[in-house]
């Protein structure tokens, strides 16, 4: 058994703590956790109960997500690239086989306090779509919602293979989202009113309206699951069904009737 004051003595003689020394501090001092800097095994499952929603919660207040519902900080900036392809039957289209798939391009603004700006733009051979809005996200555990409206222009128009028409009307859209964390996904489900109007037709020279034409043109119903990367970025695809009238898929036809016809809708792309 070593004494403290033969410690004491060990130490003021030599001017270096003795093995025995070492030993009593050793034994009154607290032992530390195994291995080079781990966390106690408490505070280890602790990080990875939380890990599963870090990535989507991170993103979601950061810069935020093109479809999931987002509160993004004060000027972050998202940009996405896609495409979508609307499956309208070939019978509705009047023998038309051949159905481009569009390009999309989006963007989201951070405003602060749950506030962000939006834009959107998808186009194809013979029609396109600008829309400029504002929305409104809050979340709750691993849930959030979004409420957004936003405005802008429907523009069609053909010059080609013997046709000079052109369209032009106003939109107006409002939506309503609600979103899901995953952890490193997110599934947000957006639901959206398409309201259109006053339409003005061009047909070579003569400008004029359509037949039965309504402000409500359909609606959207549209599924997205989005995947973050550790980067920062996203692969989003998505699914589901477009209900409108005629004159809003198939401008170029003109048709008078103001029925309303249902198809599917795929999407997908990446966010910057």
């Amino acid at each position: 058994m070593v004494c403290a004051g033969a410690t004491s003595s060990a130490v003021a003689s030599t001017g270096t703590p003795s093995a025995a020394a070492l030993v009593v501090e050793q034994a009154g001092a607290p032992q530390a956790s195994v291995g080079t800097g781990t966390a106690p095994p408490e505070a280890a499952e602790a990080a990875q109960e939380e890990a599963p929603g870090s990535r989507v919660r991170q993103d979601s207040v950061e810069r935020g997500f093109i479809f999931h519902p987002s509160a993004p900080r004060l000027h972050a900036f998202r940009f996405a690239v896609g495409g979508y392809y609307d499956a309208i039957d070939s019978q509705v289209m009047y023998g038309y086989n051949v159905r481009l798939p569009q390009v999309t391009l989006d963007a989201r603004y951070g405003l602060g306090e749950g506030f962000s700006l939006g834009a959107h733009l998808n186009s194809m051979f013979v029609m396109s779509e600008l829309m400029l809005g504002g929305s409104y996200a809050r979340r709750f555990d691993r849930w959030s919602v979004e409420l957004a409206a936003s405005v802008g222009v429907y523009v069609g128009k053909l010059a080609r293979f013997g046709f000079d028409a052109l369209l032009v009307a106003p939109e107006y859209r409002p939506e309503v989202a609600v979103g899901y964390d995953f952890g490193n996904i997110a599934v947000s489900l957006r639901a959206g009113l398409l309201l259109m109007g006053p339409e003005r037709v061009r047909v070579g020279e003569v400008w004029g309206g359509l037949d039965n034409s309504s402000a409500f043109v359909g609606h959207s119903e549209m599924l997205y699951v989005e995947n973050a990367t550790v980067g920062g970025g996203a692969w989003y695809f998505g699914a589901g069904a477009m209900t409108t009238r005629s004159y809003y898929a198939l401008w170029l036809l003109f048709p008078d009737s103001p029925a309303l016809f249902t198809y599917p809708r795929v999407v997908a792309g990446y966010e910057f």
